[in-house]
């Protein structure tokens, strides 16, 4: 699991905080404030230590709820912050996140991930993030940030849940956070594929792709790719709007929540007003995630890595311990492989669908314990070379 996960390991926290309702004795911030940073100094984090530019992961347990919360990057100023809790939440109080009780604001969900998301401010050096589930229920978990201040916008924007998950992982596989967000540019290994899926669907005699995209670096660059490769092959591109064709094909290559947004608006139409893609929709690689897989009835992706195989299969079952709750996604995955040194399988067609009907005998795999509980990510054949 890494010398930095058998050094410090992410431990369950035995602090924990509530402020009776109606006590004076927390009535005012800077009683509040002291409070909190004697409650968190027996704080374990991700590694052993809080160190600033590092992914700050605890996890309390309080009123039987066990919190993790991931705050990145850990730098002065914006900052994206995960909570995960065995809590529903629907029925209950909001849970609110900030650095004093003055400046809270709600932790929702965000579209293509799980988990709830708040953007806090933090100041340089020492700092605490507050979690309330209620006037009783509040949880301190304090943060290292440095004086260095980066951009951080690409962890706090739409963005923002791959490049917190993608260095979690990183991190939780003995390695270093990635140096930039997965969404700042089109990386080798995903070009690859997106050029063997354009290759296949020419096979295959389609004659338009509809390619749906946002404006992050990555997608762009994959909308050239995709432009450049199907033009070439004599292939029409097209948007998403436009009425589809007799062999036409949806390619997405946006980031997760554009995906889910758009895929979802679709699959909830009236099945007589959806559009009809003989050819099917293709992922780019880094939508292999519940929340995209969710939106959209089934999808086809290029992979180097079978769900099924012992080191993807040791890495959910290594988040499962850690981020309980947490499902595992593609672009975590491959950065936790890639700080084990673990090497890509060749590219392979696969069919991800959340189908909960499809028997275990039919040859798909049931993911149960795993990826995807009830559905499948099957190998369906080959790619154009």
């Amino acid at each position: 699991m890494g010398a930095a996960v058998i050094a410090g390991g992410l431990l369950v926290g035995a602090a924990s905080y509530a402020v009776a309702a109606g006590s004076d004795e927390h009535t005012s911030g800077n009683a509040l404030e002291r409070e909190w940073s004697a409650r968190t100094e027996g704080q374990q984090v991700l590694g052993g230590e809080r160190t600033p530019g590092v992914p700050s992961v605890q996890r309390l347990q309080h009123d039987d709820v066990t919190f993790t919360v991931t705050v990145a990057p850990a730098r002065p100023g914006p900052n994206l912050v995960r909570v995960d809790s065995t809590h529903a939440h629907g029925a209950g109080p909001p849970v609110l996140v900030g650095t004093d009780e003055d400046d809270l604001v709600r932790a929702v969900p965000r579209p293509g991930t799980d988990g709830l998301w708040a953007v806090v401010d933090l100041p340089a050096g020492s700092g605490t993030v507050l979690v309330t589930h209620g006037k009783e229920h509040r949880l301190p978990f304090a943060v290292e940030t440095g004086t260095d201040r980066p951009e951080t916008a690409s962890w706090t924007g739409a963005e923002g849940p791959e490049c917190l998950t993608t260095a979690s992982a990183a991190v939780l596989a003995g390695g270093s956070p990635p140096a930039s967000c997965p969404a700042d540019g089109l990386h080798a290994q995903d070009a690859a594929a997106l050029r063997a899926m354009v290759g296949t669907l020419v096979e295959r005699g389609v004659e338009e792709v509809a390619v749906e995209y946002d404006d992050s670096a990555r997608s762009r660059a994959a909308l050239d790719l995709v432009r450049g490769a199907a033009t070439e092959a004599g292939v029409a591109v097209v948007t998403p709007d436009d009425p589809p064709g007799v062999r036409n094909a949806l390619v997405v290559v946006s980031g997760w929540g554009t995906a889910a947004r758009h895929l979802g608006a679709v699959s909830g139409r009236p099945l007589r007003e959806q559009p009809i893609r003989s050819d099917g929709t293709w992922l780019a690689p880094w939508l292999l995630t519940p929340g995209v897989v969710d939106s959209t009835a089934g999808a086809v992706l290029a992979l180097d890595f079978d769900i099924r195989d012992t080191a993807a299969q040791e890495f959910s079952q290594v988040l499962a311990e850690y981020f309980p709750g947490q499902a595992p996604t593609g672009s975590a995955y491959l950065a936790w492989r890639a700080a084990r040194g673990g090497e890509p399988d060749p590219l392979t067609l696969y069919a991800a669908s959340r189908a909960a009907y499809m028997p275990a005998s039919s040859g798909h795999h049931e993911t149960a314990v795993a990826w995807f509980p009830g559905g499948t990510v099957t190998p369906v054949g080959a790619l154009a070379r």
